[in-house]
């Protein structure tokens, strides 16, 4: 018996030692995770709209597409589009020069020019902030160039691939045809791509398996110093794009542990931050979009709202629970009153998606074709105070109701946008209310 405890007591600290080492390693590849997912979901999203040149045979980096309609039920290449703005989009390759962007002049338009750098920070945003002047940016890598466009505002990207995104505002259904005449007023001229730019094209998964993750992320992270971090080598990260081939077997079991837990774990933390605010509407989390958000934050975004602006430009809140804390079915009604006034010098809106299993959020098809309600939204009835009563459902609540359409079942979220917000919401002093079920 003795022996048999004895026996035990060394495996228990053996165990125990075991686990004690492995505690590094397990972090370590958490962390090389989170650094990666951001700069893999911005390249999965690249590859979509490369392929769509190529079918044209030419090479789609350095060419700015214009989407000609707001975004529906069928747009899906990345997740939670706005229905407000028409969406403007270049993956940049400023391996070979700088690039130019002509700028219209919009004094009366909201519009925003955004340039994500690979990490996907926001480093550039120009537009209506700046009072909507118009005129020239000139986007370069490495040494500022000794010449380029006369004139223009030069900005130094800290990546060779960028992601510049122009979102033009749309002012209701009779101003579609206007809206796309000022988005065409947006011009990228360019060289060509240089030969260390993007040429892949391959259909990326979402959610990718750890292989394809550094098989991807690696040759930018080669490119790219703020990606860059020598410390996490051990796990393959910034090693070369067959790096997990070349892992021991024990490293790419973690990898392959852990990766799909983080993708769950990323989820579960966007529930607990709703439940914990009190109304159920998530909270600004502090350096979004910008180069002062951690890894955690970013990773998060690229799953659930690739593209988001910083707060001083937009206000993302999002919400999946009603004021009782539980969690929203298309089976269900539900109120909401937004206050008169809301403090946003641009606009606001509210728009419906429905939830994949893999955590992102698309428009679903209703028989109005309304997936986002605002403050330009026509045919909606204020209350006497000029505040906003929503109905949320599946079925229409009838005549003289201001219908947000819900899908049929399952869950949905909401996500509320303020643009150009004011003060009383970034310090957090203005709030809406929760969301109330009222009924089946």
């Amino acid at each position: 018996m003795r022996k048999l405890l004895v026996t035990l007591l060394f495996l228990a600290l053996l165990l125990g030692g075991f686990v004690l080492w492995l505690r590094a390693p397990l972090a370590q590849t958490t962390e090389a995770a989170l650094k990666a997912y951001p700069a893999y979901s911005l390249a999965r999203v690249r590859n979509g709209q490369l392929a769509r040149f190529a079918h044209e045979g030419v090479n789609g980096s350095n060419r700015l597409l214009h989407r000609p309609d707001l975004a529906g039920p069928r747009d899906r290449s990345v997740t939670t589009p706005n229905n407000d703005t028409l969406y403007s989009s270049a993956f940049l390759d400023l391996s070979a020069g700088p690039v130019t962007l002509k700028v219209p002049a919009l004094p009366d338009r909201y519009h925003s020019v955004a340039v994500m750098d690979a990490r996907t920070d926001n480093v550039v945003i120009v537009g209506t902030r700046d009072g909507g002047e118009g005129g020239e940016i000139s986007l370069y890598f490495g040494d500022e160039p000794e010449a380029d466009a006369e004139g223009a505002r030069r900005f130094r990207i800290p990546s060779p691939e960028a992601w510049l995104l122009v979102r033009t505002l749309v002012d209701g259904p009779a101003d579609l045809e206007a809206a796309r005449a000022a988005q065409q007023g947006f011009v990228l001229e360019a060289l060509e791509a240089g030969p260390g730019g993007p040429q892949a094209v391959a259909v990326l998964p979402v959610q990718p398996d750890p292989a394809t993750l550094l098989r991807v992320v690696n040759p930018i992270v080669a490119q790219s110093p703020a990606l860059k971090a020598p410390e996490l080598a051990a796990t393959g990260y910034g090693q070369g794009a067959d790096a997990f081939e070349k892992l021991p077997v024990w490293r790419q079991w973690l990898w392959r542990l852990l990766l799909p837990r983080l993708f769950q774990r990323i989820e579960k933390g966007l529930f607990h931050g709703l439940r914990s605010t009190g109304d159920g509407w998530s909270q600004t989390p502090p350096g979004i979009g910008t180069a002062e958000a951690s890894d955690a934050l970013r990773a998060a975004v690229a799953l659930a709202g690739l593209g988001a602006l910083p707060a001083e430009e937009a206000i993302y809140w999002s919400a999946a629970i009603d004021r009782q804390g539980r969690e929203f079915d298309g089976r269900k009604r539900y109120r909401l009153t937004v206050p008169a006034n809301v403090p946003a010098r641009a606009f606001w809106s509210l728009s419906l998606y429905e939830r994949l299993p893999d955590g992102r959020l698309f428009y679903v098809d209703n028989p109005i074709d309304r997936y986002a309600v605002g403050n330009r939204t026509p045919g909606l009835v204020r209350n006497a105070d000029g505040s906003l009563t929503l109905t949320i459902a599946a079925v229409d609540p009838g005549e003289g109701a201001n219908w947000l359409p819900a899908p049929a079942r399952g869950p949905f979220t909401l996500i509320f946008r303020a643009y150009l917000p004011e003060d009383p919401i970034l310090k957090g002093e203005w709030r809406l209310p929760a969301v109330e079920a009222v009924g089946g």
